[in-house]
């Protein structure tokens, strides 16, 4: 029961159809192969002669089509050459050895597998979900190693912890960007000072790399003086002003046991700069600090250390250091003043690098909510899977030669330009929940 028109609807040319069997969410085209093997694999012999000395019944999953799930079921032939004695099974191009879906189910999993869950695949084509995953991470892995990618002037590094390792402890991952173009250059799978060498030694140009921003971890401040010794280090402001708040919300912490519920309640009112405060805002604060002068004295103390990074020069933000060191109270219940003070003491340089280099890592920083938001979808990815989910999610960020139609001229690789996965689309994959 040969059919040219479902045959050109199936489009796997190889197989001539004898049956095709449907109910409501299947197909099934019952296919066999139009031609012999014309080499034998076994010795070689160019149109061998050969024997049909078995056929057997193989159910190939393939791509859905009018909206049903598709199955190939072929009628295989085993081979038995005259020649040689040997024996084989014919071969399929449309199906990959010892697979039992077609090449092209194959390719459609490795494109859609970055932007929908493993068990709605699943579900949709009744593959398991090992089946997916592994297809996944080979198109993972196919990705451009870093001396592939190309190397920014400014360089991110930060850190995410989602996943607990085998003492229940948030394992964190290091996260690598590209600055100049804001896009995800890698994921690590831990922090370490060897991890994040590692990385930097395979750059593909790490003499590019001017300044890196990062959190006060030494880790990566060894990492970077040591691979990277002419970049500038700075230490991401968004860290440093975070200690302000952490402060203004320990003491807020400290004098809400003893006083009314709305205290407790206040918290954004108290962490929010002056200047963002509407005026109602600024008269239900100020009636607290008639309430607790220290609550408004911790409140001067963090806004006054926000407004160093307003200075312009480096000399003048260390001299407004200074000053606000200074007016920090002696008495013991701003001792966490004194100690965050004295952190920045011990980072000095790498923080007022900022005001020679005035760089932060503040949609680094954004993407740390955007990766919870793409593990949370997966009710919690592995590191492997992650890592592949947000570099392959919403495309990479390259940059091709425009071709001159009238020539046609042939651009070797390194004129194509890859600079990772571009954080503003995963943020537009999000949105429309793809991820």
């Amino acid at each position: 029961m040969s059919n040219s028109l479902m045959e050109k609807m199936l489009g796997l040319p190889e197989f001539v159809i004898t049956d095709f069997k449907q109910n409501d969410n299947d197909m099934g085209f019952y296919v066999e192969t139009k031609e012999r093997p014309d080499v034998c694999p076994a010795c070689g012999c160019y149109m061998p002669n050969l024997v049909i000395y078995k056929s057997r019944k193989q159910t190939v999953r393939d791509i859905s089509a009018l909206g049903k799930r598709s199955a190939l079921i072929i009628n295989r032939h085993y081979y038995e050459c005259r020649e040689c004695g040997g024996r084989f099974a014919e071969p399929l191009e449309s199906v990959g050895d010892g697979e039992r879906i077609t090449k092209r189910l194959r390719q459609f999993l490795a494109i859609y597998a970055p932007y929908y869950s493993f068990t709605d695949l699943e579900r949709e084509f009744q593959i398991s979900d090992t089946t997916i995953r592994k297809i996944f991470l080979e198109r993972v892995n196919a990705l451009p190693k870093p001396c592939e990618i190309e190397t920014p002037k400014i360089l991110g590094i930060d850190e995410i912890c989602l996943m607990k390792d085998d003492y229940h402890r948030k394992q964190p991952w290091a996260i690598i960007a590209n600055g100049d173009e804001n896009t995800v250059m890698e994921l690590l799978r831990n922090r370490s000072k060897s991890s994040v060498m590692s990385f930097l030694q395979s750059l593909k140009d790490p003499q590019n790399v001017e300044v890196a921003t990062m959190d006060m971890w030494s880790g990566y401040r060894t990492a970077v003086n040591e691979v990277l010794p002419k970049a500038i280090v700075v230490v991401d402001k968004f860290h440093v002003v975070k200690m302000a708040n952490e402060q203004m919300d320990s003491s807020r912490k400290y004098f809400y046991k003893n006083a009314p519920h709305g205290l407790k309640k206040s918290k954004s009112l108290f962490l929010m700069r002056e200047d963002k405060l509407s005026e109602r805002a600024i008269e239900h604060r100020d009636a607290w600090f008639e309430q607790y002068p220290k609550l408004k004295t911790a409140y001067e103390l963090k806004e006054s250390f926000y407004r160093i990074y307003d200075c312009t020069t480096r000399r003048e933000a260390e001299k407004a250091f200074r000053d606000w060191q200074r007016s920090i109270p002696y008495e013991t219940d701003f001792n966490g003043w004194r100690l965050m003070a004295s952190t920045v003491r011990r980072h000095h340089k790498t923080i007022f690098n900022y005001f020679d280099a005035p760089y932060t890592n503040a949609f680094v920083e954004g993407l740390n909510s955007v990766i919870r938001g793409i593990s949370d979808s997966g009710r919690g990815y592995d590191f492997e899977i992650l890592r592949g989910k947000v570099l392959l999610s919403a495309g990479r960020k390259i940059e091709t030669p425009k071709t001159d139609f009238d020539i046609m001229a042939h651009y070797p690789k390194e004129f194509t330009k890859d600079y990772g996965a571009s954080f503003d689309n995963i943020l537009e994959a999000i949105k429309k929940g793809v991820i």
